[in-house]
């Protein structure tokens, strides 16, 4: 009798114990404090917004100074323009009514917001593809890089094309890159890094942050970018002081919350990874996870409309795409 009761007072104690929520415990984190010490990758000038220093911690909120960014949403109608602030952005309720129908799921349109960094009005290329009518591969050829109209001839049946991996002076891509199962590079030795893979036939994007990379992993198709923009839907408060900010053209593999894989590309107007991180925030695209890849010189994206054709034209010939086709 003695043990029943013994058993049934540690089973309460359990269980109470399991009832109890800590309302100010920490939330987890989401983004590194810091990357690792290690070599960084050097990039050809030009190429991309990193340059190799030393590591160092996170700022832990964003610079005060700088305000969201404005959205402009185009109509037939004026309209006034949504302003969120800094601490509590003001999404758009809708954007379906903007959006042009490809094919079964797969819709483009562009968006155009004010960059806090310049003060200029930026325009942003942007198709979203659904996965159940959209499969996605990864080329890749050693010792080769196109312009994104010579990726176009090269993959006719693509219906979008969009530049992804860093790469050296040789041409010779950084960080993971993977097609059809077959896997070239290391990953680049950084945790504010992710990726877009499918694996088991399922696209994703990624955060190493959240989920670190195993060199056992297997992927049909993987392509590597930094740093995350945004993760679980969260705006990066801020970059590793090694990544440089300034303002530059910029390209964005991005996932919203209904599993949707976004190629989002800016057109012209060059702006700071802050502003494009805030952009994607208030943007009205539901965006769950964003990665950014290459960009200035290589940012180029190319989308079959089904009228005239929208590119937008990148001055680096780039050695990797990821593309998406109709099922």
């Amino acid at each position: 009798m003695s043990q029943r009761i013994a058993f049934f007072a540690a089973l309460l104690i359990v269980l109470v114990g399991c009832g109890q929520i800590d309302p100010n415990a920490t939330p987890p984190a989401l983004y590194p404090t810091r990357v690792p010490f290690g070599s960084l990758p050097t990039f050809a000038a030009g190429t991309g917004p990193i340059v190799a220093t030393q590591p160092g911690s996170f700022p832990t909120i964003p610079p005060p100074s700088a305000p969201a960014p404005t959205l402009f949403i185009p109509t037939s109608l004026p309209v006034t323009p949504i302003r969120p602030t800094a601490v509590v952005p003001t999404p758009i309720p809708s954007l379906d009514a903007n959006w042009n129908q490809i094919s079964a799921g797969i819709v483009w349109r562009t968006i155009t917001f004010r960059a806090p960094s310049t003060g200029q009005v930026a325009a942003v290329l942007i198709v979203r593809l659904d996965p159940r009518y959209v499969r996605f591969k990864v080329h890749y050829q050693a010792g080769a890089a196109r312009t994104i109209q010579q990726w176009q001839v090269a993959l006719p049946g693509a219906v979008a094309i969009i530049n992804t991996n860093f790469f050296d002076a040789s041409r010779r891509p950084l960080g993971l890159v993977a097609s059809d199962g077959v896997l070239s590079g290391a990953s680049l030795p950084r945790n504010d890094t992710g990726v877009f893979q499918v694996v088991n036939g399922t696209p994703k994007v990624r955060s190493f942050f959240l989920e670190p990379y195993r060199n056992t992993e297997y992927f049909e198709q993987v392509t590597q970018g930094v740093p995350m923009l945004m993760v679980a839907g969260q705006v990066a408060p801020a970059f590793n002081p090694d990544i440089n900010n300034a303002p530059s053209f910029r390209s964005v593999v991005a996932q919203d919350k209904s599993g949707r894989i976004l190629f989002i590309a800016t057109q012209l107007t060059p702006v700071s990874l802050t502003d494009m991180a805030r952009f994607l925030g208030v943007s009205g695209l539901d965006i769950n996870t964003a990665m950014n890849v290459d960009g200035g010189n290589s940012t180029q994206m190319y989308v079959q409309t089904g009228g005239p054709s929208q590119f937008t034209t990148g001055f680096n010939p780039v050695p990797v795409v990821l593309a998406a086709y109709k099922r």
